[in-house]
């Protein structure tokens, strides 16, 4: 399978701007080439006199839904290494009822009107100034708008599943309700307008066959949704009992702790709590968590000898890696009460530490209250 830059968390960094930045240029090319730079076109799909909008966007759903289906049914790509955004009813219902509307009211959506300002259009510069005042008004009204984040949340759900039909049956009949689609958009133009710039071309018949071609060409893939028989187990020795438990205890995530719940537990001052760091004695003298003891990783089991099955150990590196494979070690020599940080230092810096502010997603006011006293305590002078 090839990895995506979501499925190997590489979205927010430097590769992730910069694939960003140039999918983003092309995808406005792409919309100004199809005309969508001009609000007057856009909004030209309300009166039936112009269906590029339709059209296009049809044309994408079918080409994103029917590749995802044969990248997935050849191996090239799994459908969990792209990001499948969950179904919540009240969000979605809201927010597309705006949507709507200010695309009515504007001939814009946020996407053509950056693609109008760059082709100089005042229009689209003033309602792109709309969207940012809109963004101000979510963040500050976010404490009121929050229960529509849960009102209707069902997790990742999909159209067949619904409709209670099959993946491919779904594919062929949403591809020929997408070419019944184009023929009605052509005939409401040239109804409209008494013109259509496809009118009498044969690219409409032979894009049309093309699709239904590609769509039915799905029922000879490879069912990748096949579930094999299970195994018998096979007979273990007492250690792959003991591997066996301790792989339990990783899938059960009994392994790891969040950093909110370690901020919280050492603020309260819990009693027979040891937080350990496992990094070099440098980066322990750069920053450490407010009570936490620097011990290598060497020396660790001899250390943490007299705190065995006592209390509550808590190993953190920057990351997890060595403190997931310590903890593991000392699970192996009976060591029932050691945990590691959940995403290390640099989660506990991102989740506890860092400013409300400079977050990407607005957080509630309860959060914002926590994220102060957890930067009083941690990041106070002695």
């Amino acid at each position: 399978m090839t990895d995506t830059l979501f499925s190997a968390d590489l979205l927010n960094t430097p590769i992730g701007f910069t694939a960003s930045l140039i999918i983003g240029i092309l995808f406005g090319v792409v919309l100004e080439r199809a005309g969508f730079g001009s609000s007057r076109r856009i909004a030209g799909v309300f009166y039936f006199t112009d269906m590029a909008v339709v059209k296009v966007m049809f044309s994408a759903l079918i080409t994103a839904m029917l590749g995802l289906i044969y990248l997935n049914a050849t191996g090239l790509l799994a459908l969990d290494a792209v990001y499948q955004m969950p179904t919540v009813w009240g969000a979605q219902l809201v927010g597309g009822v705006i949507f709507g509307a200010g695309f009515v009211m504007s001939g814009w959506c946020p996407g053509t009107s950056a693609v109008g300002m760059a082709s100089g259009k005042t229009d689209a510069l003033v309602f792109f100034g709309g969207v940012m005042l809109g963004s101000i008004f979510f963040n500050e009204a976010f404490d009121a708008i929050k229960p529509l984040y849960g009102w209707g949340k069902q997790g990742i759900t999909f159209a067949y599943d619904t409709v209670g039909i099959s993946k491919n049956v779904f594919a062929i009949l949403f591809s020929l309700m997408a070419v019944a689609v184009f023929w009605i958009s052509e005939y409401l133009e040239r109804r409209k307008s008494g013109t259509s710039k496809n009118q009498g071309a044969r690219f409409q018949k032979v894009f049309g066959a093309v699709v239904v071609i590609v769509a039915l060409g799905i029922f000879i893939l490879p069912d990748t949704t096949a579930v094999s028989p299970k195994p018998r187990p096979p007979q273990v020795s007492a250690d792959q009992q003991s591997e066996t438990r301790l792989m339990a205890q990783v899938d059960q995530a009994a392994d790891h702790i969040e950093p909110e719940e370690l901020a919280d537990r050492m603020m309260s001052g819990e009693p027979d709590l040891l937080v350990v760091d496992v990094r070099s004695p440098r980066e322990y003298a750069s920053f450490h968590l407010k009570g936490a003891v620097n011990v290598p990783l060497e020396e660790l089991a001899a250390y943490l000898a007299a705190y065995k099955n006592s209390g509550l150990i808590v190993l953190y590196s920057n990351g997890m890696t060595h403190p997931a494979q310590a903890r593991d070690s000392l699970a192996r020599l009976g060591f029932n009460n050691v945990y590691f940080l959940t995403d290390g230092m640099t989660g506990f810096s991102q989740r506890c530490l860092k400013p409300v502010s400079l977050r990407r997603a607005p957080v509630s006011r309860e959060t914002a209250e926590k994220v102060k006293g957890w930067r009083e305590y941690f990041l106070r002078q002695g």
